[in-house]
């Protein structure tokens, strides 16, 4: 996971009595100062007796919650929307506990809320690993922890409650779609051009005849069969694609309310199209609210992860964000543009129409976001009129374009766009499989 954050542990427990416990010590103490007063010796060794066992209680309640203590937190710190993930906490004895001893990691309510775990009774310096599953339909960053150890003695009069461990961050990640593997070269349209011309697939150029001493594992037997002799994959990329995605990710180009809004719509087709085109062997950099995304990371791997949890944590921008994202996008250079709209008009994409520099294939994903509105007839006349004139603008521009609705599946629209077809009707959405990050 990310790394942890200390929490503030405290080294003296906190003690609560419970309904019983209150109940007892206040019967102890009121037998305890009436019996002089009655002339009852029996009473005055009842109360005794009954506030001697509540503060016996509380100390071993308060010497059980010191008996355990969280030395390591471990998990992928990544998880995918929808998916359940696995949260290891290591725990350490610090001698046997007289109680009853219950773990609980803070885990916010999206997740699943606190995670209560009963641990059996541990000798001094054992150690034991426990396990709870978290899962979000939601993606975001979220926080996990910290970790309360909480004890009750035998009889349950007293709860002792005591914070270990370190607290870290989660962060899920949008759902990512498997998408079909469509050539993607130069558009046809109104410039002219042939859309049979394809540019040169990253595959392709980074495949080079095979070397006494290469990994045979490296064999890339499609090539090998194709040229009659044997070629491998290799390492060096000197010409590797550079692909933009360019998000809009304004708040009010968009519709509808939490995971199925048009927003996130829109966030888990750039994922799903980022983890598509990065094993394809490109380059994948992420564009939105005007900042384009710093690759991090050792390898592109890591980088494509980095991008996923940039999406993860991404809110809705200004209402300028995609003016600023356009201007940004003239200094950047790339050899693939993939536009992720939400609600524009022609003077919205006019610059985006001359964004692609000639030979570079470029697609646009629009959302008719309206749609994403539960209770809403349809769009507003003007609205969809816009969107239309929006459409012809890219079109005409040699850009391949497709429409999603709500019942527009990721996949369908991104196949529509690829291959710069019609989208195809709500009525043949199917289903689609999702693939994990890499």
């Amino acid at each position: 996971m990310n790394r942890p954050r200390r929490s503030r542990a405290g080294g003296t427990p906190e003690l609560r009595p419970t309904a019983r416990g209150w109940a007892l010590l206040l019967t102890g103490l009121v037998a305890a100062g009436a019996a002089p007063a009655l002339g009852q010796r029996d009473l005055l060794r009842v109360g005794v007796l009954l506030t001697t066992l509540s503060v016996l209680a509380a100390l071993v309640a308060h010497r059980s919650a010191r008996s355990l203590d969280l030395t390591s937190r471990s998990g992928s710190g990544m998880a995918e929307a929808g998916a359940p993930s696995t949260v290891r906490l290591t725990v350490l004895g610090r001698g046997r506990p007289a109680g009853r001893v219950v773990l609980e990691d803070a885990v916010p309510l999206a997740l699943g809320g606190t995670a209560r775990i009963a641990v059996p009774r541990l000798a001094d310096g054992e150690s034991l690993d426990l396990d709870h599953t978290v899962r979000s339909d939601v993606r975001g960053s979220y926080r996990l922890g910290p970790v309360t150890v909480r004890a009750r003695d035998p009889f349950g009069l007293v709860v002792a409650s005591r914070t270990t461990g370190p607290a870290t961050t989660l962060d899920v990640l949008p759902r990512v779609h498997r998408l079909a593997d469509v050539p993607l070269g130069e558009p046809g349209g109104a410039r002219g051009t042939s859309a049979g011309a394809a540019t040169t697939s990253p595959e392709d150029a980074s495949i080079r005849a095979y070397r006494v001493g290469d990994d045979l594992r490296r064999v890339h037997w499609r090539s090998t069969a194709r040229r009659g002799e044997v070629m491998v994959r290799s390492d060096e990329h000197p010409g590797r694609p550079d692909v933009v995605l360019l998000l809009d990710d304004r708040a009010g180009a968009h519709h509808g309310r939490g995971a199925a809004s048009s927003l996130e719509w829109a966030v888990s087709a750039a994922a799903s199209v980022a983890v598509h085109l990065h094993g394809r062997g490109h380059r994948v950099r992420l564009l939105h609210g005007g900042l384009l995304e710093q690759v991090r990371g050792t390898d592109e791997g890591s980088a494509v992860r980095s991008l996923l949890q940039s999406l993860a944590r991404l809110r809705p921008g200004p209402d300028d964000g995609l003016a600023r994202s356009l201007a940004a996008l003239g200094r950047t250079e790339s050899t693939l543009l993939v536009a992720f709209l939400g609600e524009v008009d022609e003077a919205d994409v006019q610059p985006l129409a001359s964004a692609r520099p000639p030979g570079t294939p470029a697609l646009a994903l629009l959302q008719r976001t309206r749609l994403w509105d539960a209770g809403q007839g349809g769009e507003a006349p003007e609205v969809e009129a816009g969107s239309r004139r929006a459409h012809l603008v890219l079109a005409r521009a040699g850009w391949r374009t497709a429409v999603a609705t709500p019942a527009t599946s990721v996949a369908q629209t991104w196949a529509s766009a690829a291959r710069g077809a019609p989208a195809p009707p709500a009525a043949a959405t199917s289903t689609t499989g999702t693939g994990g990050p890499p």
